[in-house]
C-alpha cells in the first residue's frame, strides 16, 4: 500500500519514510473518520482529506494523504497528520 518513496509528516512533526513505518509498525486505536473528501489532482493522483477522532489517544487530527496510481495500483505517496481540536 505504501509507495517506495512514501513520506509522512507525523502529528509529532517528525518526517518518516516507508522503512520507518514498516519497522515501527501500526498502533491500533479506536478511531472514527469524519468529513472524508477526495479531490483529483491529476489523472493518476488524488488528495484525500479527513478528520480523525481518536478515542484511544484522546485527541483529534486533521489528515491529508496523496495517493498515486503506480503500476496500476493506488499507493500512498504522502501523508500528514496535524493535531486539532
Amino acid at each position: 500500500m505504501l509507495a517506495d518513496d512514501f513520506r509522512e509528516i507525523g502529528s509529532s512533526g517528525i518526517m518518516l519514510n516507508k522503512e520507518d513505518c514498516l519497522v515501527d509498525g501500526v498502533v491500533l486505536s479506536e478511531m472514527s473518520i469524519h468529513n472524508y473528501e477526495v479531490e483529483q489532482l491529476a489523472p493518476d493522483v488524488v488528495l484525500a482529506t479527513y478528520y480523525i477522532k481518536d478515542e484511544t489517544k484522546g485527541r483529534n487530527t486533521l489528515r491529508s494523504s496523496i495517493w498515486k496510481r503506480i503500476n496500476d495500483r493506488w499507493q500512498l505517496y504522502f501523508h500528514q497528520g496535524t493535531v486539532s481540536k
